[in-house]
C-alpha cells in the first residue's frame, strides 16, 4: 500500500560514485572453519579491492569477497581493507575474530517466509539471490538467503538424513548453496525443535547431530529453529535448543543459530548459553503497523524493553522486515487460526504498511540493532522499498560495530524518542510519531547529553545541519525522523 506523502528519502545509487566500504566491520569464525564473506563495497564499478593483514589460509579474490579456512589458532586479526575505483579510494578496519561466538554484528539478508511461505523451490531462492547482487544489496551488507519451512521431502533418507523436496529441489540443497558461495552470498535453512515443522515437515527433535553434520556438509550458513509442536514449559525449550546448539557447535562449519520460540520462555535469558546468535522475542510479525502484538508497533514496543539483553553475538530478534510486501505476502497478508501449519480459512486480510509505516519499520529495527532480513519478491522491488533497505547511513547505525540497542529516553501514548550509542563517539536519536495524526515531536539537547555545537546527520536524506539547544520533528502519522548526531 503506497502513499503519495512518502517521506522524504535519498535514492543511493550502489553503483555510482567514489567507493564506500558498508556491512559488518568485526566478522567472527570459528576455528579452522570456511569463511565466505563478501567486503560489501558500493561505487563505480571496477572496484580494486586489497586487505592487508589477511591470515594466510584466506584471500579475497577480484570481488571483494575473502575465501579460505579460518585459522585454527583462536584470536583477532585486524584486517585494513582498501576499495579503489577511478573516482577515489576508502579504507576500513575489518576485525576477524576466531572463536566461538559468530553474528558480531546483526545478520543481514533475506528469508522466503513472508512472501512464499510453503510455495518455495530452488529456482526462486537462486532467483532472489541475484536480484541481491543485481540491485547492489550485497554491497550494503545483505549477505544471507535464507530457505524458511516446506524445503522438506515427505520423509527423511533412509538412514535418517535429512533430505530436500526432489521437485522443489532438484539438485539438493548443497548444490544450491555452491550457487550462492559462488557469489558471495551465504545459505540458511530451517528446522524445528520437534517431530513437525510448523508446516508439518519433519523436525530436528532427537536428529540434531545428523542433521548438524548435514547442514554442514551441505554447506549451510545460517539455522532458524523453530518450536512448533512443542511443550510449553522453559526447560524443554532449554534442552532442545541446547542440544542442537551443541550439535552446531562440533559440526565443522560456522553455522549461525538463530531461536525462533517467540519469546514466551524468556530466550534472552538462556539462548546465548544454548548457542544462540539471535532468539525471537516476539509472535510473527504481519502486513500491519498496529493490530496489537502482531505489527511493526506492538513488537517494537516489546523488543524496546530487551535493550539489555543485545550486543555483538547475541541479538534480540524482532521479526523479519515487511517492506515492499504491500499486504501482497503470502504469510503476513492473511491471518489464519488455528495456525497448525496448515492453510486455514483466513480470519483477517492486512492491506500492509503504508509508505510513512515501512519508513518507520526500517528507522526502528535499525535503531534496534535487529537483524535486517528482507522477505518479499526482490525480483519485484519498489524503487521506494528498495532505497529504504539500501540507504548505508541507516545500515550503519544496525551495523554499528558497538552493538548496542537503542533505549527509550522518552515514551508515550502518541510518541517514541529513541537513543543508540554509536563507535566512535556519535549517538542515533529517533523520533517516532505513534498517533494518527500529524505530531510535533522534541527533545533538548540536555537530554541527549548534548553541548550544542555538534553536527547533525539526517540519515535519510543525509542533509547536515548544526545542533541547537532543542531538536524537533515534525511529523505525520507513524511517521518518524533518524539522526546522527557527531
Amino acid at each position: 500500500m503506497s502513499d503519495s506523502t512518502r517521506p522524504e528519502i535519498i535514492r543511493y545509487d550502489p553503483f555510482a560514485g567514489p567507493p564506500r566500504i558498508n556491512g559488518a566491520r568485526r566478522i567472527g569464525i570459528r576455528p579452522g572453519t570456511e569463511l565466505i564473506h563478501a567486503m560489501a563495497g558500493t561505487g563505480s564499478r571496477p572496484i580494486t579491492w586489497t586487505v592487508e593483514g589477511l591470515p594466510a589460509t584466506l584471500a579475497v579474490d577480484a570481488a571483494g569477497i575473502v575465501r579460505g579456512h579460518a585459522p585454527q589458532t583462536p584470536g583477532t586479526h585486524e584486517m585494513r581493507v582498501r576499495a579503489s575505483n577511478t573516482e577515489g579510494s576508502t579504507d576500513a578496519v575489518v576485525q576477524l575474530h576466531v572463536g566461538s561466538t559468530l553474528a558480531l554484528t546483526p545478520p543481514m539478508g533475506w528469508n522466503s517466509w513472508n512472501v512464499y511461505a510453503d510455495a518455495v523451490d530452488a529456482e526462486t531462492i537462486l532467483r532472489s539471490a541475484r536480484a541481491i547482487v543485481d540491485t547492489g544489496m550485497r554491497d550494503l551488507g545483505y549477505q544471507y538467503v535464507n530457505i524458511d519451512d516446506h524445503w522438506h521431502a515427505p520423509e527423511r533418507n533412509p538412514d535418517g538424513t535429512p533430505a530436500a523436496d526432489p521437485r522443489a529441489f532438484p539438485d539438493g540443497i548443497g548444490a544450491l548453496a555452491d550457487q550462492l558461495h559462488a557469489a558471495g552470498l551465504k545459505l540458511g535453512i530451517y528446522s524445528d525443535a520437534a517431530e513437525k515443522t510448523c508446516g508439518n515437515c519433519f523436525g530436528g527433535l532427537a536428529h540434531e547431530r545428523i542433521d548438524a553434520e548435514t547442514y554442514a556438509a551441505w554447506g549451510v550458513d545460517y539455522l532458524k529453529y523453530d518450536y512448533c509442536h512443542a511443550p510449553r514449559d522453559a526447560a524443554t525449550a532449554i534442552e532442545r535448543y541446547g542440544a542442537m546448539g551443541d550439535a552446531l557447535a562440533h559440526s565443522g562449519r560456522s553455522i549461525v543459530y538463530s531461536a525462533c520460540e517467540w519469546g514466551g520462555r524468556r530466550p534472552w535469558t538462556w539462548a546465548p548459553e544454548a548457542g544462540a546468535a539471535l532468539w525471537r522475542t516476539t509472535w510473527d510479525i504481519f502486513d500491519t503497523f498496529g493490530a496489537g502484538r502482531l505489527g511493526v508497533k506492538g513488537i517494537a514496543r516489546r523488543n524496546l524493553g530487551l535493550g539489555r539483553h543485545a550486543g555483538p553475538g547475541h541479538w534480540n530478534d524482532p521479526d523479519m522486515l515487511l517492506v515492499g510486501n504491500h499486504g501482497r505476502g503470502r504469510a503476513t497478508g492473511t491471518l489464519r487460526a488455528p495456525f497448525s501449519g496448515n492453510w486455514r480459512p483466513k480470519l483477517w486480510s492486512f492491506r500492509g504498511l503504508t509508505d510513512v509505516e515501512a519508513h518507520t519499520h526500517v528507522t526502528l529495527w535499525a535503531m534496534m540493532a535487529a537483524p535486517l532480513l528482507a522477505s518479499h519478491d526482490l525480483s519485484e522491488s519498489d524503487p521506494y522499498d528498495l532505497a529504504l533497505l539500501t540507504n548505508p547511513e541507516v545500515v550503519a547505525i544496525d551495523q554499528d560495530p558497538l552493538g548496542h540497542q537503542a533505549r527509550v529516553v522518552e515514551q508515550s501514548r502518541h510518541g517514541w524518542i529513541l537513543e543508540k550509542r554509536l563507535a566512535g563517539g556519535g549517538v542515533a536519536v529517533s523520533l517516532t510519531n505513534m498517533g494518527r495524526r500529524p505530531r510535533t515531536l522534541s527533545i533538548t539537547g540536555e537530554r541527549l547529553g548534548l553541548r550544542g555545537d555538534e553536527e547533525v546527520f539526517d540519515a535519510w536524506t543525509h542533509e547536515v545541519q548544526r545542533s541547537h539547544p532543542r531538536i524537533t520533528a515534525h511529523l505525520p502519522a507513524h511517521g518518524s525522523a533518524l539522526l546522527v548526531i557527531h
